[in-house]
């Protein structure tokens, strides 16, 4: 619940390949009510272990930040940990941990989750906690101003990393023009925009039980949590309200075709390369093809990439493929990081491997033995009812409907050879690829050109922050 954003969305748990019984494989769905006020509540009551996790999803994320208001909602997600109902954030904190529990709140593109983790003996307070949480935070201006500077020295510090600075890059890269390219946070100077009353108008806004769904899961009493609830949240009053949709276009990050955009970090040692383009959304009927062919190309161990740029080639320590899905926007990229010389040449491979998979060169025994690293891994990633609720949820905030648990087995299984020949020729648009290095620009640019590759520019760092 914490993050909302699929990265791999149809969903892999690392490297389980034991054969799964695909027609007993059920996963258990909650039950769902909606309190008069307009709150959903998700409930998913088991008994089996004494625990209790307690969040609650407000769907308006970094997305939804206003115009000329870059990082309202990170900041918002920020106060919500920094006291409410009128006690200090350390006294919250003591009280959390005098339960031996744990708490959190944060922020991603789609939305903002509030949380607690503990003994389901203290279901109620926990409860209490959250509820304080969400609709009493104290916005303090000293907190505020505190929050401010930590997040302004954290984000200052992105030219520290040539990872960091990559994928930060990258995704600006990728995103332009769309509701995402800001992300959290667009340039350090916004800050200075944002004031606790930018804040506190969000909170406001948002910040009600038409625009929130709060899930209980673990083993409680639902009749007497529900009064709970109802004490809690039942005067909370509000309907989802308007969100903008301020959607960004830099020209400063918009890469010209077969353009190589680089982050000039001189004397690095290494070259970090990020490489994509632009895929069809969450609701592309041809995405579980799709990702048996991201899983063959690099998302495993012995994958194509890995076996090429890692175990033949030797340019890398390892090399990853993934999708990643928003909910109005998908891309497709490969990371690695090689010696600054060697960039040219990885850079070489990873397109032709690309290129190779959109040519149909695909094997039958490829593709089985993808669906099986999918296939067995996705009983990982959902072994514990937390884990279940919080894919439940993604599916939810998605709309991907209620068989969203339980048909990824079974569609995967039911992936050939020609649908991810056809689902790679429709996706994978080689046209609108996107590439990014950062690291040594003398380095990485002599590479290239031995390698072919003749268009560049350079980004300073700076202009970055």
């Amino acid at each position: 619940m914490k993050n909302l954003v699929f990265s791999l969305v149809l969903l892999s748990a690392s490297g389980a390949h034991a054969a799964v019984d695909l027609a007993s494989f059920r996963l258990p769905l909650p039950e769902v009510e909606k309190l008069p006020n307009g709150l959903t509540v998700a409930w998913y009551v088991d008994d089996k272990l004494p625990v209790v996790d307690i969040a609650m999803l407000v769907e308006s994320g970094t997305r939804h930040d206003p115009a000329g208001k870059s990082g309202t909602v990170e900041m918002t997600a920020r106060m919500l940990d920094r006291g409410a109902h009128g006690l200090s954030a350390q006294e919250v904190a003591r009280r959390i941990e005098s339960l031996g529990a744990s708490g959190f709140a944060s922020a991603d593109e789609e939305g903002i989750s509030i949380g607690m983790h503990g003994l389901s003996q203290d279901a109620e307070t926990l409860l209490e906690l959250v509820g304080w949480t969400v609709r009493e935070p104290n916005f303090l201006p000293a907190e505020f101003k505190r929050e401010k500077d930590l997040l302004g020295e954290s984000w200052r510090h992105l030219g520290d990393s040539a990872e960091s600075v990559s994928g930060y890059l990258f995704g600006k890269a990728i995103l332009n023009g769309s509701v995402y390219e800001r992300g959290t946070l667009d340039r350090v100077a916004d800050l200075s925009k944002l004031g606790l009353a930018d804040v506190k108008s969000f909170h406001r806004a948002h910040f009600v039980p038409g625009n929130a769904i709060l899930m209980i899961v673990g083993r409680v009493d639902r009749a007497e949590m529900k009064k709970k609830i109802e004490a809690l949240f039942g005067s909370w009053k509000g309907s989802a309200p308007k969100k903008a949709k301020v959607a960004v276009t830099n020209p400063k990050f918009a890469a010209k075709k077969d353009e190589i955009l680089i982050v000039d970090m001189p004397g690095l040692p290494q070259a970090q390369i990020r490489i994509g383009f632009p895929t069809p959304g969450i609701h592309w009927p041809k995405r579980h093809a799709l990702a048996v062919a991201n899983a063959l190309l690099g998302e495993y161990f012995n994958s194509r990439l890995n076996l090429i740029v890692r175990d033949r080639l030797g340019l890398a320590y390892g090399i990853q493929s993934s999708l990643t899905y928003f909910k109005d926007r998908a891309f497709f990229s490969v990371a690695s990081a090689t010696a600054a010389p060697n960039t040219g040449k990885l850079l070489e491979e990873t397109v032709h491997q690309l290129r190779l998979l959109k040519a149909a060169d695909v094997l039958k025994e490829e593709v089985d033995t993808s669906k099986e690293f999918l296939i067995g891994g996705y009983p990982l990633g959902v072994s514990t009812l937390g884990a279940i609720a919080t894919r439940w949820l993604n599916g939810y905030v998605f709309q991907l409907g209620p068989d969203y648990l339980n048909e990824f087995m079974p569609k995967v299984a039911a992936v050939t050879r020609e649908s991810v020949v056809e689902s790679v020729d429709e996706a994978f648009k080689l046209d609108k690829m996107i590439v990014v290095v950062a690291g040594d620009a003398k380095k990485i640019e002599k590479s290239l050109r031995e390698k072919g590759f003749k268009r560049f520019r350079k980004i300073p760092v700076k202009t970055l922050l």
